[in-house]
This record gives structure tokens, sequence and C-alpha cells, in this order.
């Protein structure tokens, strides 16, 4: 590199030079930076050098200096004049008295100043010069209405003093230099031990907890209390030990009325009184009882104290939670609770215990809450137990008014109407039904929020462990975060299993009443489609566990009710109807029903729709219509009334899934008969509805 030339940064080197330049260039810079250090060390040796001889010059200077103010200080002492060998006298008493009583007044107006001011301490020394004043002078008859007076007056600035300290003790915001001074101020003014002042600091925020817990239970002041007694916890740790000792020596270590805080009062001006003070007063130094707790003792102590705070705290937290009802306010107050605990978990003392009284509140209010939860499908099996579930008719899905409904906003009328009609709901099924969705719904919502309970990362918000407390951070962790989450959910679990069978059994019992008293058909068909709702509604609840036993044990009774009601109607209707004269089979067109072959059906087929809608007719119930049919019309002594011909015979035999056997078996032509029949009936079964 070219002498003068100047680099500003190691990218120009790169830039400009080529490698082998760079690498000299870098040889070059090294070798000036040694030089450089080189004369540097060497500037700064020189530099010490100097340093130090001049620093001898002064202390050679020193020590002249103090040989001759001791000179001077001896000529000074030979030169006085001879001293007077006369005692002082006393001063007289009642200027004594005048000066105590001069320095108790401005006691008490300083004292006023300070309060003002927030400064305790000195407000607190004062005190304690006041009462020793007035213990002085309280024999002086001449000043008695005065020293009344001046007591009074002391005695309410005491209290506000107090009043001060308390409310400073209780503020959770108050630092360590402030509380430790309250506390000192309130040993000073109390004549109290360093334990007591603590234990007084107890008191008052333990009182205070309870206090804003009786005031209001609502979540944020049950967070804040905790928040409260967990940031009093940690003062009160922060408290014992060096920093209360040092207070409290602090205070001990000169007279009240040496202290320069004291002394240099311009409202107290004590310069100019201080002769005349006594000397027990002047020189009064506050004394405390001493104790020194074990760290077992003083650990006891937090703990009761922190035992005391979390039962309040359980017992506002209980009957906080007593309000609730839904599932997610629970969790989220669970979530903040444990927010704020864990943190601090293994610093706090009995941070286990509040641990646990929080989780044993919280864990029964789930419970209840999960057992609401099953409950409240009673109100759906009280509106299918309703006796208008069985009286109001459902509506029938093909007439005028579904058939003239709008189309506006997406059909969701005439969809919502064709869906209650085709399951043949009346209002009161259809209520059910809505109940039991919103039910279902909840339910899920429920199992869903329990769900989310374990994604939250505990071991991030837990306080870091000791090398002796990692088995029960493990475990604390492990049981937030998986132990209580299935216990909710396998509590909901079974709280919605119990409720299932309760409804199963209210539903079959209801309908085995109906079926014992013989009621009225419109009871069972009802009965019917209140099972039909319930299995479809609740068989997603457990899939595992909801067999519905007693349901299917009921049904089959039910439904073979209803069959003999279809065969009771259909004979009335046979023996009853105005029926056309035996037709002559000569007349009759080949391989055709006759009409009363047709007219059968057609009775048949009105009378499940007049019976049972058509929505009840399910495959198993039109099996078993149909086989108690076949074993009423094919009887020799009833046939003549719904058939005519052999072809009859074949035909609604096809109809009601008679064994090909049993057909026209003395007919000579039986398999062309057979044959066309059920050709006939293919082509005409859709006339039919449901025997299709």
């Amino acid at each position: 590199m070219e002498p003068g030339t100047t680099l500003v940064n190691w990218q120009q080197a790169f830039e400009g030079y080529r490698i082998p330049q760079t690498r000299a260039i870098e040889k070059q810079l090294r070798s000036s930076a040694a030089q450089n250090k080189e004369k540097l060390r060497t500037l700064v040796g020189g530099s010490y050098r100097e340093l130090l001889a001049t620093a001898q010059a002064i202390v050679v200077l020193d020590e002249q200096t103090r040989s001759a103010e001791d000179h001077l200080s001896s000529i000074g002492h030979n030169c006085r004049p001879p001293q007077l060998d006369a005692n002082p006298r006393p001063p007289p008493a009642d200027q004594v008295a005048l000066a105590q009583y001069r320095l108790l007044q401005r006691c008490g107006t300083t004292i006023a100043l300070c309060l003002r001011d927030d400064k305790l301490l000195l407000s607190a020394r004062l005190m304690v010069v006041s009462r020793l004043l007035l213990k002085s002078l309280h024999d002086q008859e001449a000043t008695a209405k005065c020293l009344d007076f001046l007591r009074s007056k002391l005695t309410s600035l005491r209290r506000q003093l107090l009043l001060r300290v308390d409310s400073r003790l209780n503020d959770p915001t108050t630092k360590m230099p402030a509380l430790l001074e309250s506390i000192c101020s309130y040993c000073l003014v109390t004549s109290s031990s360093a334990d007591d002042a603590l234990a007084h600091l107890r008191h008052l925020r333990l009182e205070k907890i309870r206090r804003r817990l009786t005031a209001s239970r609502q979540p944020s002041t049950i967070r804040e209390a905790l928040r409260y007694q967990l940031s009093s916890l940690q003062s009160f740790r922060s408290l014992i030990g060096l920093p209360i000792i040092e207070a409290m020596n602090d205070l001990q270590r000169k007279p009240i009325l040496a202290e320069p805080s004291i002394r240099n009062l311009e409202t107290l001006d004590f310069d100019r009184i201080a002769s005349l003070i006594p000397d027990d007063i002047r020189s009064f130094v506050p004394y405390f009882k001493r104790s020194a707790p074990t760290s077992e003792e003083l650990q006891s102590k937090f703990e009761r104290w922190s035992q005391d705070a979390c039962r309040a705290l359980s017992e506002a937290l209980r009957q906080y939670l007593s309000e609730m009802s839904h599932i997610s306010e629970v969790l989220e107050l669970r979530k903040r609770l444990y927010t704020l605990l864990l943190p601090s978990y293994f610093s706090t003392p009995a941070g286990s215990y509040l641990k646990e009284q929080m989780a044993q509140a919280i864990n029964e209010k789930v419970s209840v809450v999960c057992r609401m939860q099953g409950a409240q499908l009673d109100q759906s099996t009280d509106l299918l137990l309703r006796k208008d579930t069985r009286g109001e008719p459902a509506q029938l899905l093909w007439d005028e008014e579904i058939a003239l409904a709008g189309l506006d906003a997406g059909a969701n009328t005439l969809i919502r109407q064709v869906r209650k009609r085709h399951a043949g709901h009346n209002g009161t099924l259809s209520k059910a039904s809505r109940t039991l969705t919103r039910w279902l719904s909840t339910a899920n919502a429920t199992l869903s929020q329990l769900d989310a309970v374990s994604d939250t990362r505990w071991r991030d918000i837990l306080e870091e462990p000791d090398e002796d407390d990692e088995v029960e951070a493990a475990d604390l962790v492990a049981e937030l975060g998986d132990t209580d989450p299935k216990f909710y959910k396998d509590t909901l679990q079974a709280s919605l299993r119990e409720a299932v069978l309760r409804h199963e059994s209210r539903i079959a019992e209801a309908a085995g009443q109906i079926l014992n008293e013989k009621s009225d058909i419109s009871y069972a068909v009802a009965s019917l489609r209140s099972i039909r709702l319930s299995i479809s509604s609740l068989k997603h609840v457990s899939p595992e566990n909801s067999k519905f036993d007693r349901f299917r044990d009921i049904v089959p009774r039910l439904q073979e009710t209803l069959a003999n009601m279809v065969v009771e109607q259909l004979s009335k209707r046979v023996r009853s109807g105005d029926r056309a004269a035996k037709w002559d089979t000569s007349f009759l067109p080949d391989n055709m029903p006759s009409p009363r072959a047709f007219s059968t059906l057609r009775h048949l087929c009105r009378i499940m729709l007049d019976l049972g809608g058509t929505d009840v007719w399910s495959p198993p119930l039109v099996a078993m219509v149909k086989k108690a049919v076949r074993s009423r019309i094919f009887t020799p002594e009833v046939k003549p009334g719904y058939m005519h011909t052999d072809f009859d015979e074949v035909y609604l035999g096809i109809a009601l899934d008679r064994d090909h056997a049993e057909f026209a078996q003395d007919v000579s032509n039986r398999k062309e008969l057979v044959k066309s029949a059920a050709e006939y009936w293919t082509r005409t079964k859709l006339l039919f509805g449901v025997l299709a």
C-alpha cells in the first residue's frame, strides 16, 4: 500500500487490490499496529512514573502540614488563659419545663408537616420524642390544660400516622425500602418488636383479602386477590433475615435527637433549646425486643398465613363458581388462575396447598357442569312424554299449504316443512327435535372445549424448579395437561351416558305402559316416532355404548300392536263398506285382479296412512303388517270378502309377500298364473305406497 493511502473499511482492500496485495497490506497494518502499541506502552510507562513522583510529593507535603498544625495547636494550648475552677449551675426548673413544652409543641407541628410530605419514619421518631416529653411533663400542674390539648392532638396525629403506615403496608406496589420504613415506623409508634410488626403486616394483608373477596366475587376480584396473596408471600420472604435486622439496627444506632434528620429540622429548632432538655430524653435510644426465629418457624408462619388466605380465596371461588353454568367460563377462569400461580409456584410458601384448593373447587364445578349438561336431556324427554305429542296429528306431506309455500330466502321454510312432515312431526315433536339438536351441539361443543384444555403448555408457564422439585414439576404438568382433561372428559361422557340411559328408560317405560293399558293406537304411533327420533339423535353420543336394548325390546311390541290394529280396521272396513256383489268371473279380463282385490289393497294403504302417516312404516313394520294381513285375509272363512278369483289370490299373495308354494295349489296353470300376477304387480305396485 502506498504511503498516504487510507482504507475506510475492509471491503475497500478487497475491491481495490489483488489478493497478494491485500495480504501484504494486512502484514503492513499488523506491523504498524505493533509499533504503535509499543510506543503507547512506553508513553504510558513514563506518565505513570511521573504520577508516582507527584503522589510522593503530595504525601510529603501532607506530613509537613500536619506537623505544622500540631505545632501551632501546642502553642495555642500553652497561651490560653487559666481555667476557672467553678461547677456549672443546673438551669432553673421552669426553664427546663418551658423548653420541653416548646419542643413538644414543635414536635406536633413538625409531625403534621411530615405526614403531609409522607415522611413516616421521621414522624414516628418525633412521636417517640413527644411521648417522652409528655411523660416528663405530666406532673406540671401549670400546663395541665395545655398538655391535655397537645395530648389529644398527638393522639390524633398518631392515628393518622398508623393509618398511613397500614395503608403503605397494605399496598402491594410498595417497594422494599418503603416497606421497611413503614415497619420501623410501626415499631417506634407502638413499641412493638419486629416479629410483632411482621405479624401485623400479615394480619393487615389477610384482612384486605377477606374484605375484597367479601365485597365482590367477580373473576377479576378473585384473580386480583390471588395476585395480591402471591405478591404478599414474596414480600414476606424478602423481609425476613438481614433486611429487617439492619433496619432495626439503624433505629438504635444513635439517640433519636442526635439524628441529623431530626436536628436539621428548621421547624423544630432543637439546637437553641438542646441544653435545657433532660439527658434521658436527649440520649434516648429505642429498644426493641429481639428474637431469632428459625427458618422452620418462619416457614410455618408463612404457610399458616397462606392457608388462611387460601381458605378465604377458595370460599369466594366456590361461591362464584356456583353461579356459573357454562363450561367455557370455568375453564377460562381455571387457565387464568393457574397462569398467575405457576410462575411463582415453588417460591411461594404453601403453593401446593393453594393449588390443591383451587383444583378441588374447579374440578368439583366442572363435574357439576358436566352432570348438568347430561341432565338437560330430561327436557327433551319431558317433551316426548307430553300427551299432546300423541294427541296432535302430524300434517300430511302432500297438501295445498306446502305446495303453495314460498321459495324466497333459499326456500328454507319449504325445506323445513318438508323435513318436518316427512318425519311425521307435529308441533311438540318438532320442538323436542330442536331441543335434542341443541343438546347434542352443546355436548359436542363442551367436548371440544375439554379437548382444548390439554393444548396449554403448562411447562413453559411453571417456575423453573430446583433439582429436588423436578419430580413434583413433572407431576404437576402431567396433572394439569393430561389428568385433569381426561377426568373432565370422562365425567362428561359418563354424565351423557347416564342421561341417554335415563332417557331410554323413561321412553321405554311410557311405551310399555301404553301397551299394558291398551291405549289409543295414536299413543303407540307417537311412541314409535319418539323412539325413532331418540335413536337417530342419540346414537352418536356414545357409539360404543349406544345399544338401546330397551328400545329394541319394546319396538317390536309396538309394531305388532300397530299391525294388529291395521288388520282390525281392514276387517271393519271390509264388513262395513259398500261392496259390490261378486263379479261374474266371465266378465273379468284375463290376467287382471278384480275390483275387490284392488280395493282391498287400497283400503289397506289408506288405513296405514291414517294410522301412521308416511313415516312410521319401516320395512320391518311393513313386513309385520303384511304377515298379519296374510294370516287374516287368506283364511277360508273370510277370503271371499277380499278376493274373487284365483288371480286375485295370487296377486294379493304377491303384494303381501306370501310364499309362492301356497299360491293356487289346486289350479292347473299355476306357474302361468303366478307369472302373470307378478308381472301385473310389478306394473301396479307403485300405486300402493309402502306396500311396494
